[in-house]
């Protein structure tokens, strides 16, 4: 038996402290594989597969020989130092691994987004009760008196949980036997002592694939107190959806990490929302949860792997109710916490929400909904219909499998425009470390733009390219598997490394934007609809909040229509569970809404994949200066580089 040792450094408050853990292997596994199975948690975005090269560890003992695959994806300046993928990398003997740290600061997870107007009028309800006292004549047992209490006051009787009962004796008779009853229909969620009835709390979440949002709720008022985010701790067993799809098809045991990494990062949500409103968890009494239906699955502990396999099959659509305890959330207890309804197997309540909060049902006009992450969904509405299909988009457009990508974190380029030379901001305003979503947008659209790629994708040579600044054509350089574009040099970056932009990288971007593309033009087939025709465009998630309308269109991932027709609504999906949260009214709506949309499957469709390798191309003519925009409106203008 040969013992690995992890080393890695952890956040504690204001500081790091250094961690360490041991396991013991035959050598027949992974470093990455040996680190999920002991819990520790090491950057795969693409879930293992060989393929980012972000799961860089610095080993120090006897390992196998370096794949082809480490010479490409590693500097020789790494290899040399002793750096390998864990993907790979595999101990012939006592090893040492070291685990680089993150410290990227999260500074633009959405929390925010398009809201409609409803009656408040939440399906819990507090009831303030004097309950009749024991007495010698009538020993009726606690439990009834309060079921009588509760009958006469109009509720129907209540089914009183174990958890609740063990308290209940000391509890009625701390403040005389009055007391404020919660009900969830006519499940009993807590029994407390006195007037409690001007407090009830709510959560409403939103499980991404990439980020996690909640947002506590006062549900007397329907306003929210405050938000909080984090990263989604599945991350770490890769970018998308299908990565963690096979993750979890692997065993019991595996499904049971990805549970707990969710589930710990809702419980950071609830500890970090608790510290911005001073509301203790166990004073939260109702949740509503929305996510991609891979996402729910596996905050639920149910696999996902036959939504992975044809015919793309969940195990469940409708809405579910489950007790918060069994999934070892911490709110109360007792607490109902609903999952929304799916509509299919990649379209899930994260798109309910969103339907929601924008009132997409009811729209008579042409509209179009795009929720652009690792998995496009798209939903488009006209007179009533709703059409929806899903697109894997992959990571590209979350900075992951980009040579430079990051998520957008601070020393993320968000912005590029290019004159005589390359303009740019970081977000931050630090010395950049990568590339973002929108940024890499902006980028390729202002390639495109100048001509030095061109309509096929290709990253042409600086020979090639007519009427550019010597500046520019110094950025075109050969690299490894085609030409490259330097975004920023090396004496200007964090890490003192070129950031650059290489053939690869866009081609990945091509295979998203494609992805994108060719499913909206499936769905206006259906409904007859062309792009001139679309009223309304809306882009739902962070990434079509931040990204430039004008650059999008420019490369070809949105339909050409007037940008005065395309809309941010935010963070949508987490809009539609608050709303549902707070009105019983929308709680049903959403399991209607599910309903009625028609999913529409692609990859059995074949005119899909002539749509897709058209849409793959860029567009002839690209990004207009008449919509450019300013870029001392985004941040103050020290922060370009």
């Amino acid at each position: 038996m040969m013992r690995v040792t992890f080393i890695w450094q952890e956040q504690s408050g204001d500081s790091w402290q250094q961690r360490q853990k041991q396991v013991t292997t035959t050598g027949d596994k992974t470093v990455l594989g040996l680190a999920r199975e002991a819990d520790v948690k090491i950057d795969a975005t693409c879930g293992g597969r060989g393929r980012c090269g972000r799961c860089k560890v610095l080993i120090c003992g006897p390992l196998n020989e370096v794949s082809e695959s480490e010479k490409q994806l590693l500097a020789k300046e790494e290899l040399a130092g002793g750096v390998r993928l864990a993907c790979y990398a595999r101990p012939k003997g006592d090893i040492q691994v070291e685990i680089p740290t993150s410290k990227t600061e999260l500074v633009q997870i959405l929390t925010e987004g398009t809201d409609q107007t409803v009656p408040v009028e939440p399906d819990i309800t507090k009831r303030y009760l004097v309950v009749e006292k024991p007495q010698l004549e009538t020993p009726a047992g606690d439990r009834e008196r309060l079921l009588a209490a509760l009958h006469k006051s109009g509720q129907p009787a209540g089914k009183i949980p174990v958890r609740v009962m063990t308290d209940l004796p000391e509890v009625l008779r701390r403040r005389d036997h009055k007391v404020t009853v919660t009900c969830w229909q006519d499940h009993i969620v807590a029994v407390e002592s006195g007037d409690t009835t001007d407090e009830l709390y709510g959560l409403a979440i939103d499980i991404g694939t990439t980020t996690v949002v909640g947002g506590l709720v006062d549900l007397r008022q329907g306003k929210e107190l405050a938000v909080a985010a984090r990263l989604n701790g599945q991350a770490a067993y890769g970018a998308d959806v299908i990565s963690r799809v096979e993750y979890a098809s692997n065993g019991a045991a595996q499904l049971r990490r990805l549970q707990q990494a969710v589930v710990d990062t809702l419980n950071g949500i609830v500890a970090d929302l608790e510290k911005k409103t001073g509301v203790s968890p166990g004073r939260i009494s109702r949740v509503v949860l929305v996510g991609n239906t891979c996402m729910q699955h596996l905050a639920l502990g149910i696999s996902p792997t036959y939504i992975a396999r044809s015919p793309y099959t969940p195990a469940f659509s409708q809405r579910i109710d489950v007790i918060a305890a069994q999934l070892r959330l911490d709110v109360h207890p007792e607490a109902v916490v609903t999952f929304l309804p799916n509509v299919a197997g990649f379209v899930g309540a994260d798109t309910i929400g969103v339907v929601l909060a924008t009132g997409l049902a009811k729209q008579s006009r042409r509209v179009v909904m795009i929720d652009i992450g690792t998995n496009g969904e798209l939903v488009m509405s006209y007179e009533g219909k709703m059409v929806s299909c899903s697109t894997a988009a992959g990571p590209a457009f979350e900075g992951a499998q980009i040579s430079s990508g990051m998520r957008a974190g601070e020393g993320a380029i968000e912005f590029v425009e290019i004159d005589q030379d390359m303009d740019s901001l970081v977000i931050g305003g630090t010395r950049p470390r990568g590339i973002c979503g929108s940024g890499l947008i902006d980028l390729v659209a202002e390639l495109l733009r100048v001509g030095i790629i061109d309509q096929t994708g290709r990253l042409q040579d600086a020979a090639e390219v007519d009427g550019l600044s010597p500046q520019l054509l110094d950025r075109i350089r050969p690299g490894e598997m085609g030409n490259e574009f330097v975004v920023a040099w090396a004496d200007a970056t964090a890490d003192g490394q070129d950031i650059v932009l290489t053939q690869k990288d866009i081609r990945e971007l091509q295979l998203a934007k494609g992805a994108i593309r060719a499913g909206t033009k499936i769905l206006q087939k259906m409904l007859g609809i062309e792009d001139d025709d679309i009223d309304e465009l809306l882009l739902a998630g962070a990434f079509g909040n931040y990204i430039r309308k004008e650059s999008a269109m420019g490369m070809g991932l949105l339909p050409t229509i007037p940008l005065d027709r395309i809309r941010s609504v935010g963070n949508a999906a987490r809009v539609g569970a608050r709303l549902c949260l707070i009105s019983q009214a929308s709680l049903e709506e959403a399991s209607r809404v599910a309903s009625e949309i028609e999913y529409v499957e692609l990859s059995g469709r074949p005119d899909f994949q002539e749509a897709f390798m058209d849409a793959m191309l860029f567009p002839p003519n690209t990004l207009s200066s008449q919509d450019s925009t300013e870029i001392d409106k985004k941040v103050p203008r020290d922060q370009a580089v």
